[in-house]
């Protein structure tokens, strides 16, 4: 048993409010006509027993007296399921659909959903032809992060099978019960500490916040956000999923995937919502691991600079601010190191009921970014399912109350997939996608890039 970090029991009661499952997909060759995706799911079954993040689970802790603990948890049955659908485009719909089945970490936290043999997926950069498997891992968000779900994929389709032994823990449901009110006596036990110590770090937080205040420019109005859009609104159940794959050699040199992409959609968005003064995106940037978190991110707001129409200009602007987030990102902050032991602290009751009384019908008048954009390197093309080697892997970053649409941007190999993940209700997603078509022609014909 490992007691959950406080950011990963957030994350865990969040998705309560929240549905936030990641959808981590990549999609390999099928060479194989005749390929058995009934020795594809015994071989994906085997290979998770040997992954120690997919031999987890939750146990609630009676009365939030104490937060959430991981316990081992087996591979069972139906940890792997197969949808004979037989188009990328019946695919794309049936992972939309899937949204509306969100895993119970307290009885398993992931599973994994195969698609195929299919037509019409995209090449990517692979040299294959023809046919396609889709193997999606769902896994909740509190198990791992945007890297955490790529180590994890990797085990999974990597060219060496994982061991089992290999982490995590052996399952535990005979004792159960008795492990629960275990924690919850525990968590009696340290309340008294973690009521003085929240106070006591509570107010040092506070102290480091005026601080900070102090020593920067008071005088200078503060960035609070952008107006709501159309786009910044609930989604609705339904949800309309997109893909654009290409060669990472044809996006611009001297700038990252992700710089090329903010700046393609920034041209999109322009299209779709028309002018204004300011407009920004917000960013997952990844921020250095912690000892016992799972999830080390967080979002940041990215100006597009709408105030310039030429390409290259904008994209160097924009990289200056993607560099300046990930720069503030790895450097320790004491604001953000006082607040996040301030929130170690404190009991797992009143942490969860903070969060239960987070009101998502209440739309925002302004907000951080007028879209979401999460993007993750997940390594070389060097994976492999039934034979086939991988095209390229996508994700579908989750919508929430004020964000009806969001982007992904993932590469493996010299493989670059930016997704779009939006409700009927908020965009015509094939109309938005031609625009986001045309943006990243415009964004391309900069020049070639560099691997």
């Amino acid at each position: 048993m490992r007691r959950m970090s406080a950011p990963d029991a957030a994350m865990y009661w969040r998705s309560a409010i929240m549905p936030s499952d990641q959808f981590v997909v990549y999609c390999f060759d099928a060479p194989d006509p005749a390929v058995s995706m009934a020795e594809v799911v015994r071989e994906l079954r085997e290979r998770a027993r040997g992954v120690g993040d997919l031999r987890l689970r939750v146990l609630n802790v009676p009365g939030d007296l104490d937060r959430p603990y991981w316990v081992g948890s087996g591979v069972g049955p139906e940890a792997v399921v197969v949808y004979p659908v037989l188009t990328w485009r019946e695919c794309l719909d049936r992972i939309g659909e899937l949204n509306d089945d969100q895993v119970d970490p307290s009885e398993s936290a992931w599973r994994i959903h195969l698609f195929g043999p299919l037509t019409g997926a995209p090449r990517g950069c692979s040299a294959g032809e023809g046919r396609a498997i889709v193997a999606v891992l769902q896994i909740s968000h509190a198990v791992a992060d945007g890297r955490g779900t790529a180590a994890i994929c990797r085990a999974l389709f990597g060219v060496v099978p994982p061991q089992y032994g290999a982490g995590g823990d052996e399952p535990v449901s005979g004792w159960l019960p008795s492990a629960r009110w275990g924690a919850a006596a525990l968590g009696v036990a340290r309340l008294p500490v973690s009521v003085a110590s929240m106070v006591w770090l509570g107010l040092r937080s506070f102290a480091e916040y005026r601080t900070a205040v102090r020593r920067s420019h008071p005088e200078a109005p503060g960035v609070v956000g952008v107006p709501a859009t159309e786009l910044n609104r609930s989604a609705g159940p339904g949800r309309t999923l997109r893909v654009i794959v290409l060669d990472r050699r044809s996006l611009p040199p001297g700038h990252s995937v992700t710089v090329a992409a903010l700046t393609a959609i920034s041209f999109a968005l322009d299209e779709l919502l028309g002018p204004v003064p300011r407009r920004t995106a917000e960013l997952t940037v990844g921020r250095p691991p912690r000892p016992g978190v799972r999830n080390n991110f967080g979002n940041v707001a990215v100006d597009l600079h709408q105030e310039t129409d030429d390409v290259g200009v904008r994209m160097s602007r924009i990289a200056e601010e993607v560099t300046a987030a990930q720069r503030k990102a790895a450097t320790p902050d004491p604001v953000a190191e006082s607040a996040y032991r301030a929130e170690s602290a404190t009991p797992a009751f009143l942490a969860h009921w903070a969060i239960r009384q987070f009101d998502i019908g209440t739309r925002p008048d302004t907000v951080t970014g007028v879209t979401v954009v999460s993007t993750v390197n997940r390594g070389p093309a060097d994976l492999a399912l039934a034979g086939g080697r991988v095209r390229f892997t996508t994700g579908f970053p989750a919508l929430s109350p004020c964000q009806g649409l969001t982007h992904g941007v993932h590469g493996i190999g010299s493989a670059v997939a930016i997704s779009v993940t939006t409700s009927p209700e908020i965009v015509d997603v094939d109309a938005y996608v031609e625009m986001l078509r045309r943006a990243l022609d415009r964004v391309s014909a900069v020049g070639p890039s560099r691997l």
